[in-house]
């Protein structure tokens, strides 16, 4: 009977674990989920500022560049995602910091467009 309890109380911890893990999984998947919507917000804003004209080559070469270099760690996140496997905390880290170059590459260009530096 002890070892019935002491079987059923390991099966309970391991559960806890187990389920702590998924909750953690599925956190990593809603950040996934919200760093790739970013992305395409991001994008979208990017190629219409490029379309605008108003931009010089130098902001158009940087948005270019920040856009490609976003793209690789989305893709994998993307992929990871899609195909139910695990994300890990550095593969959104990576993601997270690429589109945050993106975002940085845009905004310096609306910005000295905006202020004449161009």
């Amino acid at each position: 009977m002890i070892k019935r309890s002491r079987l059923a109380a390991c099966a309970a911890v391991l559960s806890l674990a187990s389920l702590g893990a998924c909750s953690n999984q599925t956190n990593l998947r809603k950040a996934a989920f919200d760093t790739m919507s970013a992305y395409h917000v991001a994008a979208t804003g990017a190629e219409a500022y490029l379309a605008s004209g108003s931009v010089n080559a130098t902001a158009k070469a940087d948005i270019k560049t920040a856009s490609a270099a976003a793209l690789v760690p989305l893709t994998t996140l993307d992929t990871a995602v899609a195909n139910g496997n695990t994300v890990t905390a550095s593969e959104l880290a990576t993601a997270e910091s690429a589109l945050a170059g993106l975002q940085s590459a845009l905004s310096t260009a609306q910005t000295t467009t905006t202020t004449g530096s161009n």
